[in-house]
C-alpha cells in the first residue's frame, strides 16, 4: 500500500485523525493569546502580577515611611512596569522556542488516535506517541486546536491540515474524550 492511501486508510478509521500541515509562528502566538485572554487557566495564571502589584503598594506605603512618597512611588511603578514587560518577553520567546522545534520537522503529520498523538516530519523519521495525558486541556480557535498544560507550552494543530472534515469531528471526539475542554 503506497504512503497516500495508508494515510487515506488511518484517516478513515473511527478513532483516528490525519492532519498535515506546515507549522506556522502565527498559530502559536495565537495560541499563547487565546490561552492567556479567553480561558480560566490563562486568567488565574496571569493573577500573580496584581497580587505582585498589591504587595508593591504595601511594600510602597511601609518604604515610603523611611524614602519619602514620591521616590518610593516612582520607584514601585518602574519596577511593576518592568515585572509586566519581562512577563511577556518571557512568554513570547517560550512560544516562539515551541514553535521552532516544531518548525523543524518541515511538513508534519499529526496522527491523533485513542492511544495519543503522533506527530512525524517530512524525512519520514519515526515519530513517538504522546500519551493524552501530557496535556489535561484542549481549546478550539476558528484556526486551530490547541493542547495545553500551561501558559507555557502548547501543542497546536491546524485545522487547515485535515484531510477532510471528517477528520475535524474526529479530532474533536478524541479531545473530548480524553481531555478537558477550557
Amino acid at each position: 500500500m503506497k504512503m497516500d492511501q495508508a494515510g487515506q486508510a488511518e484517516s478513515e478509521s473511527s478513532d483516528t485523525a490525519l492532519f498535515d500541515y506546515l507549522p506556522a509562528a502565527a498559530d502559536y502566538d495565537q495560541a499563547r493569546k487565546r490561552f492567556s485572554v479567553r480561558t480560566r487557566q490563562g486568567l488565574t495564571g496571569g493573577l500573580l502580577l496584581p497580587a505582585l502589584f498589591g504587595a508593591a503598594v504595601i511594600a510602597t506605603r511601609t518604604l515610603a515611611w523611611h524614602f519619602g512618597a514620591a521616590r518610593t512611588i516612582g520607584v514601585g511603578v518602574i519596577g511593576v512596569s518592568a515585572l509586566f514587560y519581562a512577563r511577556q518577553r518571557v512568554r513570547r520567546s517560550r512560544t516562539r522556542t515551541q514553535y521552532q522545534e516544531h518548525a523543524a520537522l518541515g511538513n508534519c503529520r499529526t496522527t491523533l488516535t485513542a492511544d495519543g498523538l503522533t506527530t512525524t516530519g517530512s524525512s519520514g523519521e519515526s515519530g513517538t506517541t504522546t500519551s493524552w495525558n501530557i496535556y489535561p486541556w484542549w481549546f478550539e480557535t476558528p484556526d486551530l486546536f490547541v493542547l495545553t498544560g500551561s501558559a507555557e507550552y502548547f501543542f497546536v494543530v491546524p485545522k487547515r491540515g485535515a484531510h477532510s472534515p471528517e477528520d475535524l469531528v474526529r479530532a474533536r471526539a478524541l479531545f473530548a474524550r480524553h481531555l478537558r475542554r477550557i
